[in-house]
This record gives C-alpha cells, structure tokens and sequence, in this order.
C-alpha cells in the first residue's frame, strides 16, 4: 500500500520494508523527495487485501 509524505507534498510513495504478521501489516517508508521516514501499522481485518 503507497502513503503520502506527512512532512512535503509527495504523493504515492511505496514502502520501504513491510512486515505482515497476520492480524496487522506494518510498513517503513522513506520519502525519496525529502528524506522523511515514518512508518504504518494497519489492521487487516480493517483493510483487507489493500494492507
């Protein structure tokens, strides 16, 4: 799943690392405009497929 940048106006950036541990996928993401790296952890039984 691609996020947007919380720190500058980049659309779509794709993680970095993804790690699924089968309730909840967690992905690093790094911004390939201004450096910026955060994470997400999503719930998959709230996101399905598109975690």
């Amino acid at each position: 799943m691609n996020d947007n940048c919380p720190r500058c106006p980049r659309e779509n950036v794709q993680p970095a690392a993804e790690h699924d541990s089968g309730t909840e996928v967690s992905h690093l993401y790094r911004c390939d405009r201004c450096g910026h790296v955060w994470s997400t952890n999503r719930d998959v039984r709230f996101y399905g497929e598109a975690a």
